[in-house]
């Protein structure tokens, strides 16, 4: 199985918003579903830094990245305005450059 693990800015004044949404997708069995049906298994972690706080997000799958791009095209409306507006993500657009793994203890 493979993994992906990529960061995104919560943008300034927006951690509160977050972390409600993310009350909401544990209890909405549509969020889970679109990651299964992508073919991966997501986390979410919140770092809080001196800087602004992110998001680290992981996928494991057969293929994260494919599974992260159907995500992307097949985000509902009320989602990709919420990206947008806490992460300055625009669904719309081209996916952001996919991370570069520079080291893992297993290879």
């Amino acid at each position: 199985m493979a993994m992906m693990a990529m960061c995104m800015p919560i943008l300034p004044g927006k951690k509160a918003m977050w972390l409600q949404m993310m009350e909401q997708v544990k209890q909405d069995p549509n969020f889970a579903g679109s990651r299964e049906a992508a073919g991966v298994h997501e986390r979410s972690f919140l770092q809080e830094t001196p800087h602004g706080d992110f998001v680290i997000l992981t996928f494991e799958g057969d293929d994260p990245v494919a599974g992260f791009g159907q995500i992307m095209a097949n985000m509902p409306p009320e989602f990709a305005a919420f990206a947008k507006e806490v992460h300055g993500l625009d669904a719309s657009a081209p996916p952001p450059p996919m991370p570069t793994l520079v080291f893992d203890s297993r290879a």
